[in-house]
This record gives structure tokens, sequence and C-alpha cells, in this order.
């Protein structure tokens, strides 16, 4: 008999999504975590669909990230598998525009479900955009030459990333939270290439 995934959130995320739910006027903040759970339903769905088990979901403050239980996955169903996030993100956005002229949340939503799904797809490792790319060039040109590319995106992406937000935050005067959120990619990136 399988034993049920379980969902392990980090004690402090909970603290935040609270903090944040009770302070939040605007619905921003509870229509921006509907994007994310729609999101990682695509993930759990595929995963579903392709008869892959997961252990846990575990959410911190940098996403979620499912446990894979029971086998290693081939390359073409970790791209699929990662494949599912953006593509729900894009589809419940296009489902939310629908409905723009019925209420602003909707509109909150589709443009977060968008955000979320167009930033998921970087090439950027442990992005599920980076999780692709790597599982093709593996696929195609084996695992030392996808961790050369993959480190190589990540580096120009994460750069870029930081980039519009320098721009943001001179130029519009805005864009502080991008700043701080591609600034810890950075940090993650590097502390990762030393190990």
């Amino acid at each position: 008999m399988q034993s049920r995934a379980k969902i392990r959130i980090a004690p402090r995320v909970v603290l935040i999504f609270l903090l944040f739910l009770f302070t939040d006027r605007s619905g921003l903040v509870f229509v921006t975590l509907l994007a994310a759970f729609f999101h990682e339903l695509g993930h759990i769905f595929a995963a579903r669909v392709l008869h892959i088990p997961f252990r846990r979901m575990r959410i911190d403050l940098m996403g979620a990230r499912l446990e894979i239980g029971g086998r290693m996955l081939s390359y073409r169903e970790e791209w699929l598998l990662a494949m599912a996030g953006p593509l729900t993100s894009l589809l419940t956005s296009a489902a939310g525009a629908i409905f723009w002229r019925v209420s602003d949340l909707s509109v909150y939503f589709s443009c977060a479900s968008l955000l979320l799904g167009g930033l998921n797809l970087l090439p950027i490792r442990s992005f599920d955009g980076g999780r692709m790319l790597e599982a093709s060039v593996s696929a195609f040109a084996g695992m030392r030459a996808a961790h050369r590319v993959i480190t190589l995106s990540s580096l120009v992406s994460l750069f870029l990333l930081w980039a519009v937000s320098v721009y943001f935050l001179l130029r519009v005067g805005d864009g502080i939270s991008l700043f701080f959120f591609s600034l810890s990619l950075f940090l993650r990136f590097f502390e990762r290439e030393k190990l």
C-alpha cells in the first residue's frame, strides 16, 4: 500500500503568508497565492497523468518543489513534469482574462499567473525552464554538457533579471521586490556553484 503524499511548509513561510493575507486590503496577495496554487496543481496533475509517484511537496520562500519517490524520471518525463506548471499558469492567465470586465481581482489573478508562468520559463537552474533545458540537453548531449549549458544560461538569465530590476529602480522608482528577488537568486546560484 502506497503512503499518501504530504505537504511540508516551512514555519516561517506560514507566518509570512498569514501576515501578508491579514494586511492585504487589495486582495493581491490572495490572488497571487491562488495563481501559485494552480501552478503547483499543474505539476501534480502531470505527475498523476504520467504515473509519477511523489512523496511530498516542500514549500519554502523560494517556491514549491515536488519530491519524487519510487523511481528515476526519464528526460521526457522530467521535461513534461516541469512544463506542466508554466503551461497551467499561462492557461489560467488566459481564463482569468475572460473576466477582466467583471472584477479587478481577475485582472490581478491573470497578471499574477502570466508573470508566474513566464518567470518559471526562464532557463535558470531549479526553475521549470531550467529543468526543461537541462532535460533536453541531457537527452541529446549528456549530463556534462547539460551542466555547462544550464550554468551559463542561469548566469545570463539572472544577470538580465537583475539588470531589469535595477532599471525599474532607477527609471521608474519601483521594483524593490524584484531587485531583492533577483539578488537572492544570484546569491543562491553562487552558493550552489561552490558546492
